[in-house]
């Protein structure tokens, strides 16, 4: 079948495609490298459909090419959107999060591009070209002395060693990795036909192997990757299957980090990262059965089998083709890398583009002249399916940019900025929780700094009150688009407490809102020490030793549980009890430091009245120690009512 024009410029915006994927990155948004590469996928995928469009009605012909990996590739998708539906507490997110069913769907629509106008030579050779050139700017920024960071303001961008456009340096090593074997297969395709073309690939192939190279050795020495420990990620997807609506379908693409509060062991708080939440799995698979289920899982591992099983195919054909096997090798050292890292973006589109590759059909035809004008109706369809895609992808982007725009404004001080930047940023998209949390914590700042002032006027009051009742009808908002989320409780708790003294009724939102974070996360120390916290400052003894208890039992080694609980028990008036969590906290903070003064002195103290041998010290760790802030002092009179008739935040179980 002759190739026309419109099917030519549409195989060159495809490699112009590939080619330079793996470097877009838009420094505007808050994830400029998983965001601009969806973004930039979006809007070529959607010219390509532009120029595929006018090809399909000068023809009266549907030219295409049977896509084998179809089937997986829809069932993959149809787990995803099931546990969107069935599971996810914030349905919006999961549909639009990096590694969600709107990035499936884009890499779905890169799959078929790459089915119907790739060639597979041509798509080896912009791959490789890629890597090389992701391999030529890391080793440019490792060799030139150079004084970094290289900060670049109007960009956003700060260069060190480190810096990749693939995202992270995890990521770029593992997508050079993949390129060998196709990498390989190319230089033999070449030299076998003694072309002078194999002198670029043999360069393309050292340049990938140098950038490699550097990559792994940052990645051992000034840019270790932090991963979720292997046993606790194991541990989380196994929790996950004790609840049969989790174990089919997770808990929704994007949920990971719910997952993680809810299901991580007791282990994890002996870990370097015990203070840190994560929102990846230590790899794919994990990651698939914590967020899709058995259901996502049984369909990812459906498509490797199908794929090996074709791969194997390929190595038994009589005349065995050096490109078909270095497609199939890359896709299988692609598949494998993932049982020992998480997924990025790249990897995710550089996976459907091996599949898509690993496919050479002829081309085939529909006739639709036979049905005249009503040919047409054809687009209607896929018509609208792209305006859904453009309208939301607008608006997320409008939402994205004006978000970190007011982070830029924050940064440097302008409230007032932030505060209108916000509200542009929640208009274009509302249903993201971290936009309502960032917008509420402006409006108690600027309410606060009103409150400061030396003569509060009635003008000034009503703007207090209005403020603050802004605040937590936004920090409400984020608990409603995720109630899942331990830490949007945390920052309406906090809120809160920040507000005793201030409005009516602070106090039991407080403790209601921290015992509510802490069903979803029940595992968290910290947050037990804050509730705790809160009711050292009210002076309710009993409740702060009781949470500063829990709090030390769940990291038994955390110097700061120990200090607190003994505070709170000298402060009750049991001395005996608190100088044996003193002689505790002695034992793991460091000697000689401002902390060890400290508690030597509070010890000495207590043992006047409970006479004990001078404890001996462990001298392994250092910690800051710190008390309890006590609540605000009130800057406005009469108290501010809260209103909170119609909000109560029953205690709700973190399973469904």
């Amino acid at each position: 079948m002759k190739i026309k024009l419109f099917f030519k410029i549409n195989q060159a915006l495809l490699l112009f495609l590939l080619f330079f994927l793996p470097f877009v990155f838009v420094p505007f948004f808050t994830e400029p490298y998983d965001m601009g590469k969806h973004i930039f996928l979006l809007l070529l995928s959607f010219l390509i459909f532009i120029v595929w469009t006018a090809e399909t009605i000068s023809e009266k012909k549907i030219l295409y090419k049977k896509a084998k990996y179809f089937f997986p590739i829809f069932l993959l998708f149809s787990a995803f959107l099931a546990s969107t539906l069935i599971n996810s507490s914030n349905k919006f997110d999961s549909f639009t999060t990096p590694g969600g069913v709107g990035t499936l769907i884009l890499s779905g629509i890169l799959y078929l591009l790459v089915c119907n106008f790739g060639k597979r030579k041509n798509i080896a050779y912009s791959l490789l070209i890629a890597g090389g050139l992701l391999s030529l700017i890391q080793l440019t920024l490792f060799y030139l002395p150079l004084s970094y960071p290289l900060n670049i303001p109007s960009l956003n961008l700060s260069l060190t060693k480190n810096w990749t456009p693939a995202g992270n340096l995890l990521s770029q090593a593992a997508f050079l990795f993949a390129l060998i074997p196709l990498g390989i297969s190319l230089l033999c395709a070449e030299a076998k036909q003694k072309n002078l073309k194999a002198i670029p690939a043999l360069l393309l192939n050292l340049l990938v192997l140098g950038g490699l190279g550097i990559s792994l050795y940052l990645l051992n020495t000034s840019a270790k990757a932090v991963l979720l420990p292997r046993a606790t990620a194991w541990t989380i997807a196994v929790e996950g299957l004790k609840n049969y609506r989790f174990a089919l379908f997770g808990l929704g693409p994007g949920q990971f980090i719910n997952a993680f509060t809810a299901f991580k062991g007791a282990g994890f708080n002996s870990s370097l990262f015990w203070n840190s939440r994560f929102a990846f799995s230590s790899n794919f698979y994990f990651q698939l059965l914590s967020e899709i289920g058995l259901i996502g899982l049984a369909s990812f591992l459906l498509l490797f089998y199908i794929t090996v099983k074709n791969g194997i195919k390929v190595f038994r054909q009589p005349r065995i083709s050096p490109l078909g096997i270095g497609v199939y090798l890359s896709l299988i050292f692609l598949l494998i890398l993932q049982f020992f890292i998480p997924i990025n973006t790249l990897l995710f589109f550089l996976l459907f583009i091996l599949l898509g590759a690993s496919t050479e059909e002829e081309l085939k035809a529909i006739d639709i002249s036979v049905i005249g004008k009503l040919a047409f109706l054809l687009l209607i369809f896929p018509t609208a399916f792209w305006g859904i895609l453009l309208y939301f992808g607008l608006k997320i982007s409008q939402g994205n940019y004006y978000f970190i725009k007011a982070l830029k404004s924050i940064n440097n001080k302008d409230g007032v900025s932030a505060y209108n930047l916000l509200i542009k940023a929640i208009d274009k998209n509302p249903h993201l929780a971290k936009y309502r949390i960032v917008y509420s914590q402006v409006n108690f700042a600027l309410a606060n700094n009103l409150a400061g002032k030396k003569d509060v006027s009635e003008e000034d009051r009503q703007k207090i009150s209005t403020l603050i009742q802004q605040s937590v009808r936004e920090a409400k908002s984020a608990v409603a688009l995720d109630p899942r989320n331990a830490e949007n409780w945390e920052n309406l708790a906090q809120l809160y407490q920040n507000l005793v003294n201030f409005a009516e009724g602070a106090e039991n939102w407080t403790i209601t809102t921290y015992l509510q974070a802490i069903n979803q996360d029940p595992l968290n120390p910290q947050l037990r020490l804050k509730l705790g916290g809160f009711y050292y400052s009210q002076q309710n003894w009993k409740e702060a030793i009781n949470l500063f208890t829990q709090a030390a039992f769940l990291k038994p080694d955390w110097a700061n549980a120990h200090y607190n609980l003994a505070n709170a028990l000298k402060e009750s008036g049991d001395f005996a009890e608190a100088k044996k969590e003193y002689e505790i906290t002695l034992g793991l903070v460091k000697v000689d430091s401002s902390d060890y003064i400290n508690v030597t002195k509070e010890l000495e103290d207590v043992k006047k009245m409970i006479p004990s041998p001078t404890p001996s010290a462990n001298t392994s760790n250092m910690e800051t120690l710190s008390l309890p802030s006590p609540a605000p002092k009130p800057k406005i009179s009469p108290s501010i009512n809260l209103n909170e008739d119609n909000f109560s935040p029953d205690i709700q179980s973190n399973t469904p």
